[in-house]
Formats: structure tokens, C-alpha cells, sequence
């Protein structure tokens, strides 16, 4: 997983957030495609999904189940969220766009927008 560091405005000050790339498949039908995401610990209200042109960017934050209290001795697991861009290089039908998360992967059904479809074209 790769990490990305952003800065956010805050009010008067800005802070920085850490992001991960998650490990993510992508997968193709003429008529549709499909996006498995592994965002463990991000619950479905921590899910936002922006389509914007041909790119889709999905953000998923994370939530503590931890105590405060609770002190970490060891970890792999790094302490931040998860951003994945794509350049989906098609248009996409945003009204049948169809999204679920389940037990830490969300999957994204992304239908083909009818004029980006391959069309057979009868010679005369």
C-alpha cells in the first residue's frame, strides 16, 4: 500500500492526513464494470464515492474500536485512511451506478453509458 499525505484547510490552520491506496480489482463486461475495494475498517458511513467525468475517486475513514486507554506494542496496520483514483476511460451511466459495502470490501457496479458502447455498424 502506498501512502499519500495531503493537507487540509482547517478554519485558520491546516492539518495533515495520511492516506493509503487499498488493494482494489477492477473488472470489464461490455456492458458494465465491476470495482471490489478492500477498505478494512471502514464502515459504510465512512464510505465517499465522487464520479466526476471519467475518473472515480473513492475515500474510505476509518473508525477506532479501540479504547483510548488502550496502547499499541506492536503495528503493521498503518494509522490512516484509504483514497483510490481511477481513469475509468469511459463514460459511465450514473444513474444505474450501484455500490455495497460488506464485512470490508465495497463493490461498485458501474454501468457503460449507452453512446460508449461498441456499436456494429452495417455497410450498405
Amino acid at each position: 500500500m502506498n501512502t499519500e499525505v495531503t493537507t487540509h484547510p482547517l478554519s485558520h490552520e491546516a492539518r495533515t492526513h495520511r492516506y493509503v491506496k487499498p488493494y482494489y480489482e477492477v473488472r470489464s463486461a461490455p456492458d458494465a464494470h465491476t470495482v471490489r475495494v478492500y477498505m478494512p475498517g471502514v464502515s459504510k458511513s465512512g464510505v465517499k464515492i465522487t464520479l466526476e467525468r471519467d475518473r472515480l475517486l473513492i475515500e474510505g475513514e476509518r473508525t477506532q474500536t479501540a479504547p483510548d486507554s488502550w496502547k499499541a506494542l506492536h503495528r503493521e496496520i498503518p494509522e490512516a485512511d484509504f483514497r483510490l483514483q481511477l481513469d475509468l476511460n469511459v463514460h459511465i451511466n450514473e444513474q444505474g451506478i450501484e455500490a455495497r459495502t460488506e464485512a470490508g470490501v465495497l463493490t461498485l457496479h458501474l454501468p457503460v453509458a449507452e453512446e460508449a458502447k461498441p456499436r456494429t455498424i452495417t455497410v450498405e
